[in-house]
């Protein structure tokens, strides 16, 4: 498990139950789209465990709302107006946790050489036999 009660309240300054985080790990492991298991990198690791701890702060008072909420971009009852940051995944994943994601080794973009788009024989000159 990557986040434990202390290292929740070390970056946090929450007191959380143990339950909650399990939750908010599986959260953030949707997320991202990979377990912990899989995650090699150190550097990843201790940013999972930041995130993890940003969502678990996130849900203490909010867990409802991220296992119930419906998704809508607007929601109008009234006088009532109701929109959401699509953009930061809201109101589902802490801010926090959105933006420390940007930060992982397998969430950015990388290039790599595939050789020669045609590649012709090299053709044998019949004077250098």
């Amino acid at each position: 498990m990557l986040s434990t009660v202390n290292s929740v309240r070390e970056y946090t300054g929450y007191e959380v139950t143990l339950e909650l985080i399990k939750r908010a790990q599986s959260i953030i492991e949707i997320y991202i789209g990979k377990d912990e298991i899989d995650i090699e990198n150190p550097s990843d690791l201790l940013l999972l465990d930041k995130m993890v701890a940003y969502q678990t702060a996130y849900m203490l008072e909010n867990e409802d709302l991220v296992f119930k909420q419906i998704a809508s971009n607007s929601v109008s009852s009234g006088g009532t107006v109701q929109n959401f940051n699509t953009n930061m995944n809201a109101p589902y994943i802490a801010p926090l946790a959105v933006l420390s994601a940007k930060g992982l080794s397998f969430k950015k973009s990388r290039s790599f050489r595939t050789g020669k788009m045609f590649q012709f024989p090299k053709i044998t000159k019949w004077r250098n036999i």
